[in-house]
């Protein structure tokens, strides 16, 4: 007698799950990408916006006519020095001192330096003040004077002014030369002209026109005060 066999019984197969497709792949990465671009615009505005703050100076009137970005830190301590002669005020570090003062104006000593501020009825133009105050300095003392540069944005108080920047070997009492460097400025206002001269040792490499006490010079020009026409 035969035996009947049972049915033999076959088990579906699992769908195998489909893989990721190269294009959606890329599509995430396109989007990832998007973001990342998102936020580099959104530091780079506000970086932008900050450094644009930093220099504008809030509501201060811009400056239009051969300017520089300037930064200046108040002195510490100021002394006011004012002209009987034509009423202008000096503010300058109570640091320094006062070598001479007259009605017209005064000369300073500086930590490193000299600083000479003074007036005078306007008549010449400022491209002739500025030549007749280098040529007034001492030969003996003050030579090979070469002008380095003009001075951008040039300024007395709030007055547009004329300046440069001079090389010279300053020969002292114990007859040693020294390389220097100096700053003539001058504006004029209300019939009033005002020369300010600066000197330092020479620093090229380190400091604005080469002269190291450049910042408290610009300082002492800001704060320049004239007198009431």
């Amino acid at each position: 007698m035969a035996v009947a066999s049972a049915p033999a019984y076959s088990y579906p197969v699992a769908p195998s799950a489909p893989y990721p497709t190269r294009r959606q792949y890329r599509t995430s990465q396109v989007a990832i990408a998007g973001v990342l671009l998102a936020i580099l615009a959104i530091v780079t505005v506000a970086v932008t916006t900050f450094a644009v703050a930093r220099f504008t100076g809030g509501t201060r009137s811009a400056c239009t006519v051969n300017c520089a970005p300037k930064i200046v830190t108040p002195l510490p301590e100021t002394s006011t020095y004012i002209s009987s002669a034509y009423k202008f005020q000096v503010d300058y570090s109570s640091s320094w001192t006062v070598r001479s003062q007259d009605a017209n104006g005064i000369s300073l000593g500086t930590k490193i330096g000299l600083v000479d501020v003074s007036g005078m009825k306007s008549g010449q133009s400022l491209p002739q003040v500025l030549q007749s105050t280098v040529s007034a300095l001492p030969s003996a003392q003050w030579q090979n004077v070469v002008q380095v540069s003009d001075v951008k944005g040039a300024h007395i108080g709030g007055q547009d002014g004329l300046g440069a920047v001079y090389s010279a070997n300053l020969v002292g009492t114990n007859s040693t030369s020294a390389q220097v460097r100096f700053a003539v400025i001058a504006a004029t206002r209300g019939g009033v002209t005002v020369v300010v001269f600066a000197a330092d040792p020479a620093d090229p490499k380190n400091s604005p026109h080469g002269m190291p006490e450049a910042q408290s010079f610009d300082y002492l020009c800001s704060e320049f005060r004239w007198g009431s026409s």
